[in-house]
């Protein structure tokens, strides 16, 4: 009964990510419409990811912030890769963890 839940669960969260994506690319709606569901998945994305920044660690949110911070400038400044992107965010964490540690 689990692994039926789990499967379940894997499909809705897939077919609520994944659907949107289609509609953006089979829509020939009006342009106020089109630019709506092209930015759909940036927005999603970003109200998931956002409350995440400030939860990273219960001690210290500034863990959080320079990490999220680091990730927004790379993106930013150069279009540079994913997994660059989360090298750097990774990394900042783990400087402002080390320096905040002794405090």
């Amino acid at each position: 009964m689990t692994i039926l839940i789990i499967i379940g669960m894997a499909i809705l969260t897939f077919s609520f990510r994944f659907v949107p994506l289609l509609l953006t690319k089979h829509t020939n709606g009006s342009s106020k419409v089109q630019a709506l569901l092209e930015y759909l998945p940036i927005a999603v994305l970003s109200a998931l990811t956002v409350p995440g920044i400030f939860q990273v660690d219960a001690d210290d949110n500034l863990v959080g912030i320079a990490s999220g911070i680091v990730a927004v400038i790379l993106v930013l400044i150069r279009k540079i890769p994913l997994l660059l992107v989360i090298l750097g965010a990774v990394s900042a964490a783990l400087i402002v963890k080390i320096l905040t540690m002794n405090h």
